[in-house]
């Protein structure tokens, strides 16, 4: 499992997806390393809520384990707006959002295609999302 990705999943389902080794059960999202920090700052860009505010509302699921994953419940107000997100709100968001430190060696094309795909994922899978982080 690369060290964040987002799962497609009811609670109760959630434990047993991610203790397997594979990424076969469930609908899994590769996040490409983009974790709750840059989420957060995105949701702030798109005016969801002050990134603190995102911050605190990236709910941990169940009992940690020493060594992860960490599963984290994705704020539905940070996942609604992203399901409904317009490709010239996407192009001028991502202006902004590759200039973030996070992003030292990203472009905005790749960001731009990332919230397309993102959109999309979110779009055909239901509610509710877990941002999944793995050593």
């Amino acid at each position: 499992m690369p060290l964040t990705d987002i799962l497609s999943c009811n609670e109760n389902e959630l434990s047993s997806l991610i203790s397997h080794e594979s990424e076969s059960d469930g609908q899994w999202f590769q996040a490409k390393n983009i974790g709750m920090i840059e989420l957060s700052k995105l949701g702030e860009m798109l005016s969801v809520a002050s990134y603190d505010e995102l911050m605190d509302d990236f709910e941990l699921v169940g009992e940690p384990l020493e060594e992860g994953p960490w599963p984290m419940a994705i704020p539905s107000k940070l996942s609604d707006k992203l399901m409904i997100i317009e490709e010239d709100e996407i192009i001028s968001v991502c202006a902004k959002w590759v200039e973030i430190e996070e992003f030292y060696d990203s472009d905005k094309e790749g960001l731009s295609q990332y919230i397309k795909e993102l959109k999309e994922f979110l779009n055909a899978n239901p509610a509710p999302f877990f941002l999944v982080n793995a050593l």
